[in-house]
């Protein structure tokens, strides 16, 4: 059972009102002051929203077990003002580093910047920040957060942790709820987000165009229930924290997967002889980088716009029907380092 309470907190529309010259109280608007009142009106419908939600998860029993909280970036009322329109969902998991209770930190890389208008302006979208407590982890990991670095990696397990629980419980919520393009579904995070990205993506692979894990690692193991998923995996060639070898090990799972994905869906094209239809065009899964020379903060670099980064790319997947596999509308251009 869930309880999903959000309230919204303007961002930018406040200094736009302050840079009206509005007069609070009794005091004689200046001239010009309506027109500047209704600049600042029209600056506040279009400017993004980061909303304040709480979770609830509770047991069998119907026993509170724990209460986590997040933000919901909400695109500018005029995306979504006509009858119908739909944006997309951007699901983000942050770090190791951003743990906590303040409902902030979180905020700090990617996510707070998805409120800035430039960017909504450029892409429209909701995008979804649980924050895990500072003694969880997104996905089953050793307490120490040891990352392979003992040569021991991460696996999954059939079982959530109770952090991840949360962000589907409220990922499921704000589908029900809000303007969201169920054809653009979007999961990236990074560090122990990236590996929170493989976890999650493995448990609803039906759900996402797109999977961004920034210097993470998965379980090889689940490579075959999302190799139909398009995938841009990232990390830094250099790293200290999280060693590449976790994404390269996926990188190479996935890649097996998707070859016996698309084998099987061309052996269904091909139908009988007498009975001839195009070959399907498939593109190689997954997309790969490796940034030199940036260390553990392959984020940077990756989080951006244009050919250097994987935001363009993201936001150009879509699912042919939600609930189905993605169709290949990936770059063509593969696995780069």
């Amino acid at each position: 059972m869930t309880r999903f309470v959000h309230f919204s907190l303007v961002l930018s529309a406040a200094c736009a009102l302050c840079a009206g010259g509005v007069v609070v109280g009794q005091q004689a608007s200046p001239p010009g002051a309506t027109k500047a009142a209704e600049s600042a009106s029209r600056a506040e419908r279009a400017a993004p929203q980061i909303a304040s939600l709480e979770v609830v998860l509770r047991g069998k029993d119907g026993a509170v077990e724990a209460t986590y909280r997040g933000r919901l970036v909400e695109p500018p009322a005029n995306a979504i003002a006509d009858p119908g329109a739909t944006v997309p969902l951007v699901v983000f998991l942050h770090g190791a580093g951003e743990r906590g209770d303040d409902n902030a930190a979180q905020l700090k890389h990617f996510a707070g910047a998805c409120a800035e208008p430039a960017f909504q302006a450029k892409h429209p979208c909701y995008l979804l920040a649980m924050q895990c407590p500072a003694d969880e982890t997104w996905m089953a990991l050793a307490r120490e957060l040891k990352y392979g670095k003992d040569g021991k990696f991460a696996t999954h397990r059939d079982e959530p942790t109770r952090a991840m629980r949360a962000v589907m419980q409220a990922l499921d919520e704000v589908l029900a709820t809000k303007a969201v393009d169920r054809t653009r579904v979007y999961l990236t995070g990074l560090s122990m987000g990236g590996f929170g990205s493989f976890d999650l993506a493995a448990r609803r692979p039906e759900l996402f165009a797109a999977v961004v894990p920034i210097c993470g690692g998965g379980d090889p193991a689940t490579a075959k229930r999302i190799a139909a998923i398009p995938f841009y995996i990232v990390h830094g060639s250099d790293d200290t924290v999280v060693p590449v070898e976790n994404s390269r090990r996926m990188r190479d799972a996935i890649l097996a997967a998707y070859a016996e994905h698309t084998k099987r869906e061309r052996e269904k094209a091909r139908g009988t002889p007498d009975d001839p239809r195009p070959m399907p065009k498939f593109a190689p899964n997954p997309m790969y980088r490796e940034y030199e020379k940036v260390g553990h903060d392959s984020w940077t670099p990756a989080y951006r716009f244009g050919d250097d980064g994987v935001l363009d790319w993201m936001f150009a997947q879509r699912r042919a029907t939600p609930g189905t596999a993605a169709p290949d509308a990936r770059d063509a251009a593969n696995t780069r380092k």
